[in-house]
């Protein structure tokens, strides 16, 4: 009983953040439920008030929330477990609960010390993504599968971009979707989309992104000749396809472009961690979408 205590007070703030991100993800996939079960409908204030007042209607919210914080959970964790193959000290992740569309900013973890070779900083950096991607699959395959084809939908609002994963699964369910006809997507779905998304967001290539580590463990020189490329062509996203860019520039710069050096150059990856580094490009492209979100007119 000591112990478990112990434990508790030892990362009470990672318990604290994950509770307050499963009620903002609740809340938000209660939300996405109601929306669901009735897109044609037009919600009072009042109405809202009062089905948010009511306990049981967060069940649905549950149909988001479990299966996104899962995706965040295991690409964080891919991180510590590596960092504790390699007795490198890192703690469990934090969750960042937001008011914001998806209810979430994410999870972290902070790794407490540098990674001097590039074999653990490869592989560290690679399992994260891996994780979330391949569990964002299944969970996109049966949200999708939950959606469902709508022909009176309001002609402005708020889309989806859709990666290239997203439009294969896609078009396994809906071939021929007539011309006046849109996809409402399901909750569950929605959690898929967004662990595609963080996935992609964090294979950017640049400073303390999964990316960043993958790539300078790749090739540090050819990191360091194409790090302020990649920063121009996220300000060029900005510019031409989604302002989100513009954010995600600043927050890269403000954290650090430059990569911290490992000290340890002349150990390369090996034939199999070569080979992962190009899987890990085409879950890139496969995941990325320029224009995240988008208001139709």
């Amino acid at each position: 009983m000591k112990t478990f205590f112990s434990g508790v007070k030892r990362y009470y703030l990672n318990i604290i953040l994950f509770i307050l991100t499963f009620f903002t993800t609740t809340v938000v996939g209660t939300l996405f439920y109601l929306s669901f079960q009735n897109p044609e409908k037009e919600l009072s204030t009042e109405f809202l008030k009062n089905y948010l007042l009511s306990p049981k209607n967060y069940l649905s919210g549950l149909l988001y929330s479990l299966p996104l914080l899962i995706i965040l959970f295991a690409h964080e964790m891919g991180h510590y477990l590596m960092c504790k193959k390699y007795e490198i000290n890192a703690t469990p992740p934090y969750f960042i609960p937001a008011p914001t569309l998806v209810g979430t900013f994410g999870a972290v973890i902070r790794i407490k010390e540098p990674i001097y070779s590039k074999i653990p900083l490869f592989d560290i950096g690679i399992a994260g993504p891996l994780m979330s991607f391949f569990l964002s699959i299944p969970v996109l395959i049966y949200g999708i599968g939950k959606s469902k084809i709508v022909y009176s939908l309001p002609s402005e609002g708020l889309n989806l971009g859709e990666p290239l994963i997203f439009k294969f699964i896609e078009s396994l369910y809906f071939k021929n979707l007539p011309q006046n006809a849109d996809i409402l997507i399901h909750p569950i779905a929605f959690a898929g989309w967004f662990g595609i998304l963080v996935t992609a967001f964090n294979l950017i290539p640049i400073g303390q992104l999964d990316g960043g580590h993958i790539f300078y463990a790749f090739s540090s020189k050819l990191y360091k000749k194409l790090t302020y490329f990649f920063v121009a062509l996220l300000i060029f996203g900005g510019i031409v396809y989604w302002e989100g860019w513009f954010l995600w520039a600043i927050l890269i710069m403000l954290f650090g472009v430059k990569h911290p050096p490992v000290f340890d150059q002349e150990r390369e990856l090996d034939s199999k961690r070569r080979l992962l580094f190009y899987l890990i490009i085409i879950i890139f492209l496969l995941s990325f979408t320029p224009t995240p979100l988008y208001f139709s007119k």
